[in-house]
Formats: structure tokens, sequence, C-alpha cells
């Protein structure tokens, strides 16, 4: 930060990422979107993404498309993806990817490990589609598989991983996705707010999950064991999360920051 404005700094920047420049959105956020110029994630890829938010900065990262995991080669390895977030002092991050579509036949891993400093802020989601839907790829992928985790200094507060192999068992039964076709993750963290302030958050926001909740998507809402909260969703449409996502996020948004969440032009 110079001045009081969040400025960009890229040290390293290879293909296939790209970020071009920082924008300033009604917040002061420094606003960065993330080109893949490869237009997706190749069997055998090996990515890794590093985004560190400084000292009393506040950021907002996406990306200006959704991620495509193409088919798998034969001789290839599994395309993996690993992103390191570190939210500094006093800083806030919003971390808004848009929706991974694993291509038939693809196998893909991806990691994501969030640090966070004192009285840092973190808002971050992952949101995944069964496939390409309108291609008739509905869970035609071979393998996904995803690890999430976010730390306060050395103490976990949110340690999750799951994988999701068709041919092992279908992800339709009633017990995993049943009739929905996207998924959705949302992280709220601040580690200078006192856990009684989360409890009181998450019962309101189930209430919000509770009305949100109809034939065409399903919310719940879980505190962390400290500083923060997760939401997750299953939607029958893209929409279906979009907005719910951002209904949640703007909410707590408003509770914690005292602000609206803003979201990038391409969902407004």
């Amino acid at each position: 930060m110079e001045g009081g404005v969040t400025r960009m700094f890229v040290p390293i920047q290879e293909p296939p990422w790209r970020a071009i420049r920082a924008f300033r959105n009604p917040r002061r956020q420094a606003v960065v979107h993330l080109h893949n110029v490869s237009g997706g994630i190749l069997s055998g890829d090996a990515l890794r993404l590093s985004i560190e938010a400084g000292t009393d900065t506040r950021v907002q990262v996406t990306s200006v498309g959704a991620t495509r995991i193409y088919r798998q080669r034969p001789d290839r390895a599994t395309a993996h993806l690993h992103t390191s977030i570190r939210v500094g002092a006093g800083a806030m991050l919003e971390y808004l990817p848009d929706v991974v579509i694993p291509f038939a036949s693809s196998r893909f891993s991806q990691t994501t490990a969030v640090s966070l400093g004192p009285n840092a802020g973190f808002i971050g989601w992952e949101t995944l589609a069964a496939g390409r839907i309108a291609g008739g790829e509905e869970f035609g992928f071979d393998f996904f598989h995803s690890e999430n985790s976010v730390c306060h200094g050395t103490r976990p507060l949110a340690l999750e991983r799951y994988i999701l192999e068709p041919s092992a068992g279908d992800p339709r039964s009633i017990a995993r996705w049943g009739r929905f076709r996207y998924s959705a993750t949302l992280y709220i963290c601040h580690t200078g707010i006192p856990q009684p302030r989360w409890i009181g958050l998450e019962s309101c926001l189930n209430d919000l999950a509770f009305g949100q909740t109809s034939h065409a998507s399903r919310w719940g809402v879980t505190a962390l064991v400290a500083a923060g909260l997760v939401i997750r969703g299953l939607g029958l449409e893209a929409h279906h999360i979009t907005s719910g996502l951002f209904t949640f996020w703007d909410l707590a948004k408003r509770e914690l920051w005292g602000e609206p969440a803003i979201p990038p032009r391409k969902i407004n």
C-alpha cells in the first residue's frame, strides 16, 4: 500500500497466468483480474498461484472466465493447481474465481492454502460444475480432487478435502449432489472478531439459508472453530449459485465490515 492506495506488484509472471493491472472499485479495493492465456488447464499442467495482501491492503482477485479442465491425455499426468494466499495484518482480501468446469475424461487436483495475519479478513469461494452440462457431459470427468485450508498463524481454522470419482460412486446419489449440477463453498473469515459474534452471524445466515432454499437450490451455514464461518450450496443452474453466493456475501460483509459487497462487473 502506498499513500493509502493498494497497488499491485507482480514479481514473477509466467504463462499461462497473466494479471494486466489493478483497477479500483467504489470501495477503493484493488481489483485484479487473472487471465489464463491458454484458455484452460491441460493434462500434465502443474500450476502455482501465489497471492499476498500486504499490511492494511484491500484487494479483490477474480478471474475473467470459467476454469476449464480439459480432457486427460493418456501420456500425461493429472493436472494440478496449487494456490497460496497470505493476508497480512489488518488487510482484507476477497478471492472470487469463476466456476470450475471439468470436461469429460479429465483428471484434476487442486489445493488452496490461506494464511491469515492479525486482524485480517478473507472472503473466498469455490464453485464447481458437474461438467459441460450443455454438451451432455454431466459427471463425465474421471477424477476431481480439492483440498482447502485456512489458518491463523499456526492454528487451523478450516481443513477440507474431498474427491469426486464418478466411476467409483455416483455423485447423483441422494447423499451427494442428488439432482443438482453446481456446488459452492464460501469462506468468510476475520481474525479480529470474537467467536460469540460468529455464532450470532451463523444463526442469522442460517435463517437466510432457509429462505434461499428451494427446489432450485440448497444452502447451509456452519461457524468455524474460530474467526469465521463456511457457507455451502447446491444449485440446479449456475445463476442459482451466483445469486445465492452474492446474497450471503453481501449480508455478511455489511454485518462485519459495515459495507456492501461489490461484485466484479461481469457478475453484476
